[in-house]
């Protein structure tokens, strides 16, 4: 797979929706006048989420704290390979403003590099900041993988305004590697898809008008802690 571009930093106001397949044929053909497909509207994705062994990151994160951070490997590659295209990046949340910083580096650099051993990556601000945080934590191991497939849409007028929709969400606590393929249980309810919104400010007004006709209100939804909870119930209560 050819390398993807990307910017290592970027805000914005990310909103999540839990809908059904009936309501997302209803939802695309609405979207159609204003939205068209996105440069890379298919793409499978794969991230690989850091935490302290007793997931201290994500139960943190649960409490709604006002700010809220995640560190994951994640990879556009549907089968990776060692030196596929992968990214470091630390996800950060203030109220509703998502901040992304992130390095481009291989897979089995990036895994070695947060195992704590001596690899060479780009000296950056966000490198200390990975570094930092994984200091602040008392070092991170893999804790949970998540895959999905995703279709990507963005603003005819604004390309800003993007819209994308996850399918196929799984996640597994077991084989933390992204070479271990892409097994694991479903993540949602059947014939159930997540539909997330990321725009700069505030919404246009046609897409506020589609979501209101047809009745489709926002969720707050974390895969990465959707899929803890459901782990989590197998934990012995002292390690919850």
């Amino acid at each position: 797979m050819a390398k993807k571009t990307f910017k290592d930093k970027f805000q914005r106001f990310e909103t999540k929706y839990v809908i059904s397949k009936e309501t997302l044929v209803l939802l695309l053909a609405e979207f159609e006048g204003n939205m068209l497909e996105d440069e890379h509207a298919y793409s499978t994705i794969g991230n690989l989420y850091y935490d302290t062994p007793t997931y201290q990151m994500i139960r943190e994160s649960l409490e709604k704290p006002y700010f809220k951070e995640k560190l994951r490997v994640r990879t556009y590659d549907a089968d990776p390979i060692e030196n596929s295209q992968v990214f470091l990046e630390i996800k950060k949340k203030v109220r509703k403003i998502v901040y992304k910083r992130r390095i481009a580096t291989d897979l089995l650099r990036a895994e070695s590099y947060l195992a704590g051993r001596e690899v060479c990556l780009d000296d950056s601000q966000i490198k200390e900041e990975i570094d930092w945080l994984c200091e602040r934590y008392g070092g991170v191991q893999p804790m949970m993988y998540i895959y999905y497939n995703r279709y990507s849409m963005k603003g005819k007028e604004d390309e800003n305004v993007r819209i994308t929709i996850d399918h196929d969400v799984t996640y597994r606590n077991y084989d933390l590697s992204l070479l271990d393929g892409r097994h694991g249980q479903a993540l949602l309810p059947d014939n159930h898809v997540i539909m997330e919104i990321k725009v700069p400010g505030a919404y246009p007004l046609w897409l506020s008008e589609i979501l209101d006709r047809h009745r489709v209100f926002p969720k707050s939804f974390s895969k990465y802690g959707v899929a803890y909870k459901k782990i989590s119930h197998q934990m012995p209560v002292g390690a919850r």
